[in-house]
């Protein structure tokens, strides 16, 4: 039964996963770690919750998840296979590829926005911070580069161009973590290092918006434009275009990480600029639209929220704002 064990139960698996998998020193680890991390996400989306959408997201999950993980077992055996480094290309190959299927990158990302709109807030963001770190990690230790810097440029610019006609606030944020990750991917094509700086920057404003969605509960961004209170709109719009790497908001600084380590690929870099200004032109789009049409009454039913939540919205989006992150963190 799924609700034997309290939800607790399966977020320690998870992070136990998590751990197996980025400390293991055997292939074997890796792979174990990453099905743990299957296998209790999944409880986890249907919990205590058992409704059509829930079902669907959680068995779409479980199929492309357990494809992918076929994949990855298949190229460790090839691994254990051909000793030759010439002959390692191949396995390297299919396991980068079976690691962007479990991560939804482009073009692998069909399924991501679909699970994704199925989830809760508090779901979700499991899914777009934590269920990213060990695949991850170990694409920076074993990848094809040839393809890895293909799918890179690709991902953030699909990222980009596939979120300016959503209105679901959880497909924006899904479309922006495709072109977010292609980033990060793209960083760990030329410094190994330096992405664990982008990434924890910017699971952090990832972070700062899931709670603010949740707290606030809303999903679409009409119920941005049909709320009054410009407080609200306020804190929302401030993290997106933190998020979206707006001098000078917190989320610039994984951008100028960046543009540090590919200042000297010109093309590279101008692509990647291009995805962001994309980005940051659908954002400013919403936030006139939000701010010259307003409503005094509500369609859906807003959660309301009392001056302690209120007060923690602020903090979060002071966070946002200010330098409070370490400079030593971006030290190259």
């Amino acid at each position: 039964m799924i609700t034997v064990f309290p939800p607790l139960i399966y977020i320690f698996f998870i992070f136990s996963g998590t751990i197996i998998s980025i400390s293991s020193s055997s292939m074997f680890g890796i792979w174990l770690g990453l099905e743990f991390n299957l296998i209790a996400f999944i409880p986890i989306i249907i919990n205590l919750e058992r409704n059509k959408k829930r079902s669907e997201a959680a068995i779409k999950y479980f199929l492309i998840q357990s494809v992918a993980s076929l994949i990855v077992i298949f190229s460790i055996i090839l691994f254990f296979i051909y000793s030759n480094y010439f002959s390692i290309i191949i396995p390297k190959f299919i396991l980068t590829v079976s690691l962007r299927i479990k991560l939804g990158i482009a073009p692998f990302h069909i399924w991501f926005p679909e699970v994704i709109e199925g989830l809760r807030w508090a779901n979700s963001l499991i899914l777009l911070t934590w269920q990213k770190i060990s695949p991850l990690v170990i694409i920076s230790l074993f990848f094809n580069s040839t393809l890895l810097l293909l799918l890179a440029i690709f991902s953030a610019l699909i990222g980009a161009l596939s979120g300016l006609n959503q209105t679901s606030l959880r497909k924006i944020l899904t479309y922006s973590s495709i072109a977010h990750t292609g980033w990060i991917t793209r960083i760990i094509y030329f410094n190994r290092n330096i992405w664990i700086n982008y990434f924890i920057i910017y699971r952090l404003t990832r972070i700062i918006l899931c709670i603010i969605f949740l707290y606030i509960n809303i999903n679409y961004f009409s119920q941005i434009v049909l709320t009054g209170i410009i407080r609200k709109k306020f804190i929302i719009f401030i993290n997106l275009f933190s998020l979206g790497g707006l001098p000078p908001l917190l989320g610039f600084f994984p951008k100028w990480l960046a543009f540090s380590v590919l200042k000297q690929r010109a093309p590279v870099l101008r692509i990647l600029i291009f995805s962001r200004l994309t980005t940051l032109y659908f954002y400013t789009r919403l936030c006139f639209r939000a701010f010259t049409l307003s409503f005094q009454r509500f369609i859906w039913n807003l959660k309301e929220y009392d001056k302690v939540n209120l007060f923690l919205l602020r903090i979060l989006t002071l966070f946002t704002i200010t330098r409070i992150l370490p400079l030593r963190i971006i030290r190259i």
